[in-house]
């Protein structure tokens, strides 16, 4: 295995004070995926290796998997409940990783990504040369079904910037990203131009139903879209950039990650600068952003990665609790979220009863009407939060 010398590399940006760091990962495995449901994360990689991390990534541990099948990608819930997918199929832990048990699904195929949009709605892309597929989960992951097959290339990549609109890459050279608006219902290609390159796309990610990116690499391709995928125009003109993963805590701040150490980073959602990993050509395989002052990459040879920024932290624009608002209380039949900006496309609306059991959550959006359908007579707490942090909290009266 090639020796690598790596050096500390502080970063001038926009953000004061950010650096990057190299991480002890006690694996030499190439690490593939990585998820953060709280300060808690999971990164997992080739022949069944999984990682595991309760101090917002500065430290990890390996966490025993029965399966030496490489493992494609990562979702936690909570740092208990999780799932991992990959070339054997869809694993669950019940309890951090102690134990797993494979999920049984209706076709066998090695799957490439699984998110989930709620406690009980979630998604995973996978498949094979030659079969693409989507499947979807609505209780929480128990049972799947299929929603979208027959592309000719394995699904790599899915996420969704509101409940509705999702996105989904199709791995090869096809240049084709699937768009749903019925929340996953049905899947309709959606061919990328001006994309002339044989590219292997990789990654998408949305900061709303309308703005978002695709990228992908042998042939560098990172292209942008304003209008939900009508058009398209190069992220990042002249520059070629063969990525892997995307992902942004707020519209505004994000990550894009590739080859020879190569990072990527925009603080106004637009212009991205060079933050690359110097001295190695490691690739970097994967990015998830805890919140807007941390991130973690990991890639080949165990590489694992660790970004700081001298900032608060929350999102600007849901940063002081008072510029979020909930009405009325008393409520009866809906309840209305009201922010004066944009909120973090990860935000979740949640409603928990005196005792803090959760009784419903919703995605938070500027201007949001939440039903109260089931919610008992009572006083609620609520709270906005994205990334493990609470953006706003308050309390309500439920009347009938």
């Amino acid at each position: 295995m090639q020796r690598i010398i790596l050096s500390l590399l502080l970063l001038a940006t926009t953000c004061a004070h950010a650096q990057w760091t190299q991480r002890a990962s006690n694996t030499a495995q190439a690490l593939y995926a990585v998820h953060f449901p709280d300060d808690n994360g999971y990164a997992v990689g080739y022949g069944g290796t999984v990682i595991e991390t309760a101090d917002r990534g500065l430290s990890w541990s390996a966490v025993p998997f029965p399966n030496t099948g490489d493992l494609q990608g990562v979702w936690f819930r909570s740092a208990a409940e999780g799932f991992v997918v990959g070339d054997s199929g869809i694993y669950r832990t019940e309890n951090g990783g102690n134990s797993w048990a494979p999920v049984p699904t209706p076709v066998q195929l090695p799957w490439r990504d699984i998110r989930f949009l709620s406690p009980l709605v979630g998604f995973c892309g996978g498949g094979d040369f030659g079969e693409g597929t989507i499947l979807r989960t609505d209780d929480g992951g128990n049972t799947w079904a299929v929603v979208h097959s027959g592309e000719d290339q394995p699904i790599v990549a899915i996420q969704f910037p509101t409940a509705d609109v999702g996105y989904a890459v199709v791995f090869g050279y096809s240049w084709s990203v699937l768009k749903t608006t019925d929340g996953g219902s049905t899947w309709i290609p959606m061919p990328i131009q001006p994309i002339e390159n044989l590219s292997s796309l990789e990654a998408v990610y949305f900061t709303d139903a309308n703005t978002g990116y695709v990228a992908g690499w042998y042939l560098a391709a990172f292209v942008r879209t304003t209008d939900g995928g009508t058009t398209w125009s190069e992220a990042q003109p002249g520059v070629e950039f063969n990525a892997y993963d995307i992902d942004f805590a707020s519209p505004t701040n994000g990550f894009a990650v590739g080859w020879e150490g190569g990072i990527h980073h925009t603080t106004n959602g637009w212009d991205w600068t060079d933050e690359s990993w110097t001295g190695t050509n490691t690739v970097l395989y994967a990015v998830d952003m805890l919140d807007d002052t941390a991130a973690v990459v990991v890639g080949e040879n165990g590489m694992v990665l660790r970004y700081t920024a001298g900032t608060t932290g929350i999102h600007a624009a849901a940063a002081n609790s008072a510029r979020i608002t909930v009405y009325p209380s008393p409520a009866t039949d809906w309840l209305m979220l009201e922010a004066v900006a944009p909120l973090p496309p990860e935000a979740r609306f949640e409603l928990h009863d005196a005792s803090g059991r959760l009784l419903k959550e919703v995605p938070a959006r500027l201007h949001e009407r939440i039903a109260l359908v089931g919610i008992s007579a009572g006083t609620l707490l609520w709270r906005c939060v994205a990334r493990g942090n609470v953006l706003a909290s308050g309390t309500l009266v439920v009347g009938r």
